[in-house]
């Protein structure tokens, strides 16, 4: 088929291979970016939730000295049981 191209047009082969080798390479280039970026943006979510379950169980022990123990408790709780839960679904899938 290369041939034929080459018949009609000569260096066309070559040049379709061309082509096609810097569509290749960009793709592969495109998705380890895109990999990169997903890479980042979840260890972000990971450290944003961390310090959230940490303001969390901090304001639980705050409530807890301000003798509110009920909502000490459910805030605490609640915080660990997110994280807890977080930690164990990705335990799962892997």
């Amino acid at each position: 088929m290369y041939g034929e191209y080459n018949r009609v047009l000569p260096g066309s082969a070559e040049r379709i291979l061309a082509m096609a080798e810097r569509e290749q390479a960009h793709r592969v280039s495109m998705e380890g970016t895109a990999l990169q970026a997903s890479a980042k943006d979840s260890k972000l979510g990971q450290y944003f939730g961390f310090g959230l379950a940490l303001i969390c169980i901090g304001g639980g022990v705050y409530l807890a000295t301000q003798d509110r123990t009920v909502e000490a408790v459910a805030l605490i709780v609640a915080s660990a049981c997110g994280l807890a839960g977080r930690f164990l679904s990705n335990r799962a899938s892997r």
